[in-house]
């Protein structure tokens, strides 16, 4: 009598592996993602001058502050849900923490159909787990959902001749980077363009038209609000320049300061010395990058990660070579672009013999580890400061001040912002004669109040009483 086996226990002389999905592992990433935004940042951390600006555009409680050349309406529209209806920092940080979460997922969600396997949920994770990342996750800024619509942007760009809706995403893409950051979403669709005209059979009018429909809708609200507001298209351009200090420069060195903080070298800021660690870790990215190149060229798939690699270079190359001061922040974009290849060396590292691949393991352990520290540092640097402003509005609060108002002086922004206040804020040093719009707030009757810390304070305001806040914090009232 013969017994015939079943074929699948064929099999069963061999444990079998449990594979979760990509897109399972990518969620998961996503919401460690999120998680380590509240455990290493806090939620509670205090408002930033930047976010300050952006939050009080469309803000139902606080008028809203200066709105410089440079800057976009993208962060003030984000943002726009929350501060209508609360002035509540937390409240605003737990919105953007789920925001930049599910922008982490949807944005490298688009790569799944272009590279399947493990790819996509590593790439996600050297990322997001990036102390600018993290430190930033939760924040008001514009520069990392700049860097997730570029990667989205790449990928629907190779979509492109697989999926009718990916011109549509790529429009989208281009939206929010264009309302972010419209320099950035410019120099993003220089190698989409070349790579929409050169590398795709069909579908090239429509990707290109995805193209100029997303750039349109950033940059033609930006030159609609430079003739209301700044005068003029050219008179704006003009003025960011200036604003920016761009030309031509060379801030690799400032960048390799501020690796590891601070989030600006600029107005005095001290960058520090160039940590050997953390420029250990940036150089390793060309590298990582090149074997990722060189391993998706083996495998016959060189040309999506070959065009995330360049995007994410030509994403740099301005902050490199154009501004004349570092912020760390700037080379998001790049990062998050070059995480592709990079991944794409770490899982074929992983599939090598077992001594390489516990280097590429414990690279990838140390890159998450190093990071987060760098994130929580960072957080508690500012955390310390913010506390500080806090405390400070807090005792004016309580002093007194309530709108019509104006705060002028170090860090006034935020603390207009908190007082529901106007606000003018200084960096470095009060102007010689009172500023145009402090005249004009104390003809109006408005209760004018100067916030400084650690500045020579100017001969007009010598003879105002002045009032000691909590900290370093001082007050001076008119008499």
């Amino acid at each position: 009598m013969t017994v015939t086996r079943p074929r699948i226990l064929s099999g069963l002389g061999r444990p079998q592996r449990f594979a979760p999905r990509p897109i399972v592992l990518l969620a998961l990433v996503s919401c460690l993602y999120g998680l380590a935004q509240l455990l290493l940042v806090s939620p509670r951390l205090g408002i930033g001058w930047d976010e300050a600006v952006y939050a009080s555009q469309f803000s139902s409680h606080a008028p809203p502050a200066v709105f410089s050349a440079p800057r976009a309406q993208g962060v003030p529209l984000l943002v726009a849900p929350v501060v209508a209806l609360t002035d509540s920092v937390l409240v605003l940080r737990l919105y953007l923490t789920v925001i930049s979460s599910l922008a982490l997922f949807g944005a490298f969600s688009v790569w799944l159909r272009i590279r399947p396997g493990r790819l996509v949920p590593v790439a996600a994770l050297l990322y997001g787990s990036s102390w600018l990342s993290l430190f930033y996750g939760n924040q008001a800024m514009p520069n990392g959902y700049t860097a997730l619509a570029a990667v989205a942007a790449v990928g629907f760009l190779l979509l492109g001749e697989r999926s009718r809706l990916a011109p549509v995403g790529l429009a989208g893409s281009l939206a929010v980077m264009s309302l972010m950051r419209p320099s950035d979403a410019l120099v993003a669709a220089v190698p989409l363009v070349v790579t929409a005209i050169v590398g795709l059979r069909g579908r090239r009018i429509v990707t290109l038209s995805a193209i100029a429909v997303g750039l349109a809708v950033g940059w033609g609200q930006w030159a609609i609000e430079a003739q209301l507001r700044f005068g003029g298209f050219v008179t704006r351009l003009k003025d960011a320049g200036e604003h920016n200090s761009t030309g031509w420069n060379v801030s690799i060195v400032e960048h390799a300061r501020a690796l590891d903080g601070p989030t600006l070298c600029r107005f005095g800021a001290e960058c520090g010395a160039v940590s050997p660690v953390a420029l250990t870790w940036w150089l390793a990215i060309p590298v990582m990058t090149a074997l990722g190149l060189w391993s998706a060229a083996r495998r016959r798939h060189l040309f999506p990660i070959a065009l995330a690699a360049v995007t994410g270079l030509a994403m740099a190359l301005p902050y490199l070579f154009y501004v004349d001061y570092a912020a760390p922040r700037f080379l998001m974009p790049a990062y998050a672009l070059l995480s592709l290849p990079i991944a794409e060396a770490v899982v074929t590292g992983t599939r090598l013999r077992r001594p390489v691949a516990a280097v590429v393991i414990a690279g990838l352990v140390a890159h998450v580890a190093l990071q987060g520290a760098y994130a929580y540092r960072m957080a508690a640097v500012n955390h310390r400061d913010r506390e500080a402003i806090d405390a400070a509005v807090r005792e004016l609060r309580r002093m007194g001040v309530r709108p019509p108002c104006m705060i002028y002086g170090q860090s006034g922004v935020q603390i207009g912002y908190h007082l529901r206040c106007h606000s003018q804020g200084i960096i470095q040093r009060f102007a010689q004669r009172p500023p145009l719009r402090i005249r004009q707030a104390m003809e109006r009757g408005e209760q004018v109040v100067v916030v400084y810390k650690n500045l020579r304070l100017p001969s007009y305001v010598m003879t105002w009483r002045e009032a000691d806040l909590p900290g370093p914090w001082k007050a001076r009232f008119p008499g």
